[in-house]
Formats: structure tokens, C-alpha cells, sequence
């Protein structure tokens, strides 16, 4: 199962830890309201039971500072890590990405073969047969290093990425798309190219 958290539960929840780390217990409800600019209480409290529910943390009733996070000996925790989604990878056209983080998501650690560094959002349907489909978010572990016939995510001519298969022959590079339409990419000798992951599997949302 995916645990995806929004924009605003994601500052919740670091306002909370940094608060636990600085104070040794968590902030109030009227804290965190009065941290992030929330008005009312009850919002915030909404705010709250969502990552409860999302199994970030655990709120202990009758009490002021009642909130405890998930430790990673949680038994939920123990099945789930925290990825950075860094922004979107084409699957068609190289796509310009900033690699800035969105957002941190809780996924389960058991959607990859390998272990994953970071999310990027795929845009485009080239590797479509692969199984990897637009909007799908594609865990990416990070080495510069791919074997001929792995799936890669790939920077080319500096800002523009994707991802594709490696075929990688006698010193010469394609980056292939399995999907009908679409047509190879041959970095040009020139381009600033490098291979940035391997594909390490994907989350598939709603």
C-alpha cells in the first residue's frame, strides 16, 4: 500500500519531528497551527489524524502533547521507508527536471527490486510494454554504472531526463523505448550523457 502524504502533511510532520529532536516531546495542536500559518485548531487536528491514518504517527488521547511518531521498530514502519520525490522523468521525449524534492512519500519497501533512492514521476508512455505507464512514480537507485540491457534512468545534455533500456554494444549507446511510436534515442558523443540509476521498481497511483 502507498502512503503518500500532501504538501501540508509533510511540513506537519517535519514542524513535529523537529520539534520532538529540539523539545523532547511534541508540539501542541496550537503550535503547529500557529508554526504554519493553519487558523483553526480543528484544521490542524484534521491534518493530524490523516498522517495518523497514514501510519506516520500515533495520537495518544486526553493528553496536551499526545503525539508520538512512528518509530522505525514499528512494526508498520519496519514494511515502509521514506523516498523524496525529486520531480519527473520523461518516458517519450527527454523532459527538463530541476531535481528539486516535492515532497517526502511513505511507500512499501516491498514494491522494489532493488533499493530505491529517490521517486521521480514518469511522464509519457514509451515504455509502456515495459509495464511503466505515464504518471506512474519510478524508484530510482543511483549509480552512475548500467549494464547493457537494464532500464535506466539517463541525463542527457545536462538538464534533460528519461528513461529507458540500456543497449550499450560495442562502445555505442541507445537508450530504447519499448512501446510502438516511439523511436530510439543515440546520445550524441558531445552531450553532456550520464546515467544517473537503474530503475529500481515503480508505485502506481489511484
Amino acid at each position: 500500500m502507498t502512503l503518500l502524504l500532501t504538501a501540508r502533511q509533510s511540513n506537519i510532520l517535519d514542524f513535529i519531528r523537529a520539534r520532538v529532536v529540539r523539545d523532547g516531546e511534541a508540539p501542541t495542536l496550537e503550535e503547529i497551527g500557529a508554526a504554519l500559518g493553519i487558523e483553526h485548531v480543528s484544521a490542524v487536528l484534521k491534518h493530524v489524524r490523516s498522517l495518523q491514518a497514514k501510519g506516520r504517527l500515533v495520537i495518544e488521547p486526553h493528553r496536551a502533547r499526545g503525539i508520538r511518531l512512528v518509530e522505525e521498530s514499528d512494526p508498520l514502519s519496519a514494511d515502509t521507508m521514506d523516498l523524496p520525490l525529486v520531480g519527473r522523468i520523461a518516458a517519450g521525449e527527454p523532459l527538463f527536471s530541476s531535481n528539486r524534492v516535492e515532497r517526502s512519500l511513505r511507500v512499501s519497501r516491498w514494491l522494489f527490486k532493488l533499493k530505491p533512492d529517490y521517486l521521480v514521476e514518469v511522464v509519457g508512455d514509451s515504455m509502456r510494454d515495459e509495464g511503466i505507464l505515464n504518471g506512474d512514480l519510478v524508484g530510482v537507485h543511483a549509480t552512475p554504472v548500467a549494464r547493457h540491457g537494464q532500464i535506466v534512468a539517463a541525463r542527457i545534455g545536462g538538464d534533460r531526463f528519461t528513461i529507458k533500456r540500456l543497449h550499450h554494444v560495442g562502445g555505442v549507446i541507445r537508450l530504447l523505448p519499448n512501446s510502438p511510436g516511439f523511436h530510439p534515442i543515440d546520445p550524441d558523443p558531445t552531450d553532456d550523457f550520464a546515467i544517473e540509476g537503474l530503475f529500481a521498481g515503480l508505485v502506481r497511483r489511484g
